[in-house]
């Protein structure tokens, strides 16, 4: 098998293994809204966010490190790196345990209530079993078990949804709970045995030199994993505090249809980073990076405008009518998404030219407004300013990757794209105030008119992409 057929069947295995979990909460979206109250889907958003936040925090990051160190080396070193990564963790999780139950009882004293405080060791369980599975997933990945890291995504997609099915409506938010933590254990339990981890751990192989590389290389990543949370996930510990519980649910539901967007983005932005190494040094990549940047952000503004105009008649369809209010934030959040792709594709210079501590600087950039916004916006204009938030945030993230990559490479047609933004904001805009179906669907082909108009030359420029993406 060639190098680019290989290439080829790993991505869709890594998809696969990636991405199935992921879309499991859009498939699921109508049961989960029907099951429970607007309320109680808040508080499982905001548990899946604190999880978010404290695993990368807890562990150090070290389910990144071992997918890097355990790969093509002598399966004694394999033994070192996946036996030291465990022993890090479970000394981790000790002293979590002592700082959690030092916040419960700091909390409980000075009579703290919220999320957190009421749903901490649940939160806890979560995280270990998060980490688990990620850990024995990535490993079977760095030894070359792609198909056991791809089946073990897809089973915990079906163990998710069945228990899901089972244990929801009965038990509610613990029904959630539950089917999670089930599901991650019964993954993670096929991972170990499928990928044969249990020939790679001895505590005769546990060494301070192998965790310590591995640490070296992980922890690096905290602070750029904390910036993104900031940016996309700090929204709801504010919400819940200004607003309440409910508006969090809102909020999360009107979030997941973006994030399907944000989903496809990310697959192909997983194959763009191998042509831009490849690319890079040579004098035709700047035509070949403006080229396929406009073509996406073409796709991109395209759906963005779609998912706009129709998100009521989505919302409609897909989620119970006690979260109908969602469809609101939607047209606001799809924008956010233009600006946070564009942040993805131009930060692959970075990547190219080694310079990663851009990813970094951009990232406090886009925390540091997301901190603001959301603190000043939500207290005066609820829901639709913690959206508004998100916008700015990738905004200025995205502007500061253009800026810092200038030197790289330059954007050209700048105008094309003001333009195309100019129509999205006013798409927005107009949706508000329409209501009838087919005036939106005449509108949406007016938008791809101007569309079709504005890029004249986009049939050449999607052959020119293509041809060269083909390529690589």
């Amino acid at each position: 098998m060639s190098k680019y057929k290989q290439l080829g069947k790993n991505t869709i295995l890594v998809f696969l293994g990636n991405t199935g979990s992921k879309l499991i909460g859009l498939f699921m979206l109508p049961f989960y809204t029907k099951w429970l109250s607007v309320e109680d889907y808040g508080i499982t958003d905001i548990i899946t966010v604190y999880v978010s936040f404290f695993l990368g925090i807890i562990t150090c990051s070290i389910t990144e490190a071992i997918f890097i160190f355990p790969k093509n080396v002598p399966k004694d070193e394999q033994k070192s790196y996946f036996s030291s990564g465990l022993f890090f963790a479970l000394f981790s999780f000790i002293v979590a345990a002592i700082l959690f139950a030092l916040v419960q009882w700091s909390c409980n004293i000075l009579e703290i209530s919220n999320s957190f405080t009421k749903y901490a060791w649940v939160i806890y369980f979560i995280i270990i079993a998060t980490f688990i599975q990620n850990y024995l997933q990535q490993f079977s990945r760095s030894i070359n078990l792609v198909r056991v890291y791809a089946v073990s995504g897809l089973l915990l997609t079906f163990f998710s949804a069945f228990f899901s099915f089972v244990l929801m409506p009965k038990f509610g938010v613990f029904g959630f709970i539950y089917a999670q933590i089930v599901s991650l254990l019964l993954t993670s339990i096929y991972t170990f045995i499928f990928s044969k981890s249990n020939s790679f751990f001895s505590i005769n192989s546990i060494n301070k030199k192998s965790y310590k590389e591995m640490l070296i290389y992980s922890i690096p990543l905290i602070p750029n994993g904390i910036m993104w949370w900031l940016v996309s996930a700090l929204n709801r510990p504010i919400i819940e505090h200004y607003l309440s519980i409910k508006e969090v649910g809102l909020f999360a539901v009107a979030n997941k249809f973006p994030s399907l967007l944000t989903m496809v983005f990310s697959i192909f932005i997983f194959s763009w980073q191998i042509s831009v190494l490849e690319e890079f040094n040579n004098e035709s990549y700047k035509q070949f990076y403006n080229k396929v940047l406009r073509v996406i952000f073409i796709i991109l503004f395209l759906i963005s405008c779609g998912l706009t105009i129709f998100s009521k008649l989505i919302v409609s369809i897909m989620v119970d009518d006690k979260f109908f209010e969602a469809w609101k934030l939607i047209p606001i959040l799809t924008f956010a998404v233009l600006f946070s792709s564009l942040s993805g594709y131009v930060g692959s210079n970075f990547s190219a030219s080694r310079e990663s501590k851009y990813f970094f600087y951009s990232s406090i950039w886009g925390a540091i407004t997301s901190i603001v916004f959301n603190v000043i916006l939500i207290p005066f204009f609820g829901l639709f300013g913690a959206a508004l938030a998100v916008v700015l945030s990738f905004v200025v993230m995205a502007i500061s990757r253009i800026i810092y990559s200038w030197k790289y490479v330059q954007i050209t047609n700048m105008p094309i794209y003001c333009y195309m933004i100019i129509i999205n904001i006013s798409v927005i805009g107009i949706t508000f105030y329409i209501q009838n179906l087919i005036i939106k669907f005449l509108l949406y082909l007016l938008c791809f008119l101007v569309f079709v108009i504005v890029n004249r030359k986009l049939k050449g420029d999607v052959k020119d992409a293509y041809l060269m993406l083909k390529k690589r």
